[in-house]
This record gives C-alpha cells, structure tokens and sequence, in this order.
C-alpha cells in the first residue's frame, strides 16, 4: 500500500493539534486549581479593623471587630490584664498588658492589650525580690533612716511621704512599703484595685490583701493594705515565695522593720 507524503504530514499536522490542545486543557485545568486555592485561603483568612495596642482602663470594654468565614476562637495570653469572651469582648483588668490571640483553624491573628491606669497617688516601690541593699541605695539614694534590716526614704511623693525596703539576713530585698496619708484613703482603694486582684477585703477595720496573679504558680507579690494610725495608711509589698519558706522570714518581721524605720522618720518630721 502506498501513502503519500501529503498524508503522512496532514497526520502530523492533525496530531501537533490535539497535543497542543491536550496540554493547553492540563495547562487550563491546572491553573483553575491554583485560583481556587488561593481563592479558599483567602476566604479563610481573617480580617481584622479593631486598631493594635487597644487601651483601656480597669473594668472597660471593648469589642473586636473581627470577620472570617470560619469561626474565630479567642484567647487571652494573661488573664489578668484582660480577659476575652467567646464573641470577642474583650474586658480589662488589672494594669499592663498581655495579647489577645484570634485563631480560625486556617488563620490567626493578635491584638496587643494596654491597660492603663487612672489613679497614680505614687510610684510602686521596687518589688524586684532579691535585689541587694546597695543596689536599693544605688536606685533610691542615700537612705533618710536606716536599720540593720531596712532602709527609708522621705518625700516620696505628696500622697505617699514615705517609702522603705525590707532585707533578709543576706541583705537581700524581700518587702517594701509606702505610708500613704489617710486623706487618700478613698483614692487609694481605687489604685490597688485597678493594679491588683483583692483576695481579703475588711472594710470596718480597713485592712485588704491583694496578690499580683490570677494563679498560685503566678502569683509572686501580696500586697498587704492595713491603717498605721491617724494619719497613715500602710502598704507592703511581700515576696510570697520567701514568706512561703519560713514564717520567720514573711511578714512579721518586715512589719516590725518597717515601725522602728517610720518611727523614726515620722518623729524627724516633727
């Protein structure tokens, strides 16, 4: 049988074709596939108008405006700067900061929490539990009183004359406190709160405790409010960890430290 050359090149053209449209259809096919994808992640990708830092004051809220076509879980980093609700309501807490964090299963996002304060009477005294004597005395300057477990300063500031440190037998630092006047009083229920969670609350003898964390593994400072007399009221801040080992070393002791330093700073005044 004879064929022509014609042919045999009218074959080939005909064959060239159906490749080129076969691989124009994978080429095709393979492109829908990747706009799909991309457009399914966008899809699930989460959206977010609420501003970043957000701040607040104690006890405000705020929503977060947020949209995704999956549904969003939130989450707080810390608790106790700010807690949020499974809607997105976000409610702050005690002073500082923490993250918000959003999450659909495809996509998350995060949001920087502030808690600001509204009451400043004075400037928390160092509680950086540990720090050496010399290193107070390098912060806060040559001590107006000094003991041989303590130290005081006066003109701390106008609602908060005095402030004093507490040291262990190593001259490490495991308290501090500030005498606010009375005339603060009110005020000062309000600074506490907004900075620290109340565990104990007596307000005909007014006395309160705070602590720093929403959590025993957290916690690391209780914050003791109790009436020094007429004219002042005192606040200390407490290393719990070191109060935990010895009861010798916790409370009592610094409360003791700290009448003999004020005593004696209180009696200059005169």
């Amino acid at each position: 049988m004879f064929i022509s050359p014609l042919y045999c090149y009218q074959c080939l053209i005909k064959i060239q074709r159906k490749m080129k449209a076969k691989n124009f259809t994978l080429t095709a096919l393979l492109l829908v596939a990747i706009l799909s994808s991309c457009s399914k992640d966008e899809d699930q990708t989460i959206q977010v108008s609420t501003k970043s830092p957000m701040v607040l004051n104690y006890k405000q809220t705020a929503n977060i405006d947020a949209v995704s076509t999956q549904p969003i879980s939130y989450n707080s980093e810390n608790e106790f700067h700010a807690k949020v609700s499974n809607t997105g309501v976000i409610t702050a807490q005690h002073v500082g900061e923490t993250r918000i964090n959003l999450a659909n299963g495809s996509d998350s996002k995060s949001i920087q929490v502030v808690v600001e304060p509204k009451f400043n009477l004075y400037k928390t005294p160092s509680v950086e539990w540990g720090t050496t004597k010399s290193q107070i005395k390098s912060q806060y300057g040559k001590p107006d009183s000094e003991t041989a477990n303590g130290v005081g300063y006066s003109n701390y500031s106008s609602s908060a004359p005095i402030v004093m440190f507490a040291f262990d037998s190593n001259d490490r630092l495991t308290s501090s406190a500030v005498m606010v006047k009375t005339a603060y009083a009110s005020t000062l229920g309000d600074f506490l709160v907004e900075r620290y969670m109340p565990i104990d609350v007596n307000t005909s003898e007014y006395t309160a405790m705070f602590v720093n964390g929403v959590s025993k593994e957290k916690i690391t400072t209780a914050i003791n409010l109790s009436v020094y007399n007429l004219s002042y009221l005192m606040v200390m801040y407490v290393d719990v960890r070191n109060a935990a080992k010895t009861k010798s070393s916790g409370t009592e002791v610094s409360i003791d430290t700290y009448r003999d330093i004020a005593e004696k700073m209180l009696s200059s005044q005169k």
